[in-house]
């Protein structure tokens, strides 16, 4: 969804939850306004810990080449 678009959603949503004092409504209202951010907002890269990865390798030790072993 473009930002724009959002943007003129929320705007409305806010709007009309500000002119009631329905809770059910302003609940719904608010999950509405979340989903719409999560349609606009980046999709993220999957995030994968160092744990899984394993290093990099910047991140290796320095290795000992002057041992006979």
């Amino acid at each position: 969804m473009e930002s724009a678009q959002a943007f003129k959603h929320l705007r409305t949503l806010i709007k009309a939850a500000s002119e009631t004092d329905d809770t059910a409504l302003i609940h719904m209202q608010l999950t509405m306004m979340t989903v719409i951010i999560d349609k606009a907002a980046p999709k993220r890269k999957a995030y994968a810990p160092l744990w899984l990865s394993g290093p990099s390798s910047s991140e290796e030790a320095p290795r000992d080449h002057t041992s006979a072993g």
